[in-house]
């Protein structure tokens, strides 16, 4: 872990400078980066275990059924690092910790630097990641990040209109052993979040300019994920939301890329 600290701050360090940069190895986190350095946010999807037939993501469930994604939309409200957590507190740290919240699944802790808060409505179907917004690393290492989904009355760059919602799923599913199509609808209007683990290192994303941060943090959802144990036969458009946001959340995977260096 210190060998993949080191090597990233002098990656830092000397990424505006004209030697080569070492790349960043081992684990992401901790993730110990410059006080005050930009960090950027970008948010992907993942489709991967599914089809593309016709205008549907396809794929197959843990449980079985077939699932038919024709739209989906999902609203984000907040992004930002979390440092990890002291070895050893001391009193006053155990004490303050009791009137500062950190963040866990309902919300998260909005004292760091780290935190962009851009409500923005995504369509799961976009290919391409998105630039969700840039912070300011504070001075403790961090080892994961928080994302928040939250209602909102907005649109999504394809003309989509979310209704106060944080979710809207559309599409069809078929009962496992059976080719009879049921329309799916899911639909929530709660907000919900994430803390999720930094993984390890990425290449960095093409779709952002180096010089726009020194450092990338790449948030990918996988949908099919979402429906794991899902009885979709049994299940409300309300219930269906609320698990299939939670599942997306808890299913997002973090990596980390320096513009010093790929570390592939």
């Amino acid at each position: 872990m210190l060998a993949a600290r080191l090597s990233l701050a002098l990656a830092l360090l000397t990424a505006c400078g004209g030697a080569e940069a070492p790349r960043p190895v081992g684990p992401a986190a901790p993730l110990q980066l410059a006080e005050g350095s930009l960090v950027a946010y970008l948010l992907a999807w993942s489709w991967d275990g599914a089809r593309r037939e016709g205008d549907a993501y396809v794929f197959e469930t843990d449980r079985g059924y077939t699932v038919g994604i024709t739209a989906a939309h999902v609203a984000i409200g907040r992004v930002e690092l979390v440092p990890c957590e002291p070895a050893r507190a001391s009193l006053g740290a155990r004490v303050s910790s009791l009137l500062v919240p950190v963040a866990h699944a309902g919300h998260a802790r909005v004292s760091d630097g780290s935190a962009v808060t851009s409500p923005v409505v995504e369509s799961l179907l976009d290919p391409e990641p998105r630039l969700y917004g840039r912070g300011f690393a504070g001075p403790d290492p961090y080892c994961g990040v928080h994302v928040l989904a939250v209602p909102l009355a907005a649109e999504a760059d394809d003309g989509f209109a979310l209704a106060r919602e944080s979710l809207a799923i559309t599409g069809y599913w078929s009962a496992p052993g059976s080719g009879e199509r049921h329309e799916l609808r899911a639909h929530i209007n709660l907000q919900d979040g994430s803390l999720r683990p930094l993984l390890g290192w990425t290449s960095w994303p093409a779709a952002l300019q180096p010089g726009r941060a020194p450092v990338a943090v790449v948030i990918t959802r996988r949908p099919v994920r979402a429906f794991d144990g899902l009885d979709l036969a049994s299940m409300s458009e309300l219930d269906l939301g609320f698990a299939v946001l939670g599942n997306l959340m808890q299913s997002a995977q973090v990596e980390v890329a320096s513009a010093a260096g790929d570390p592939g």
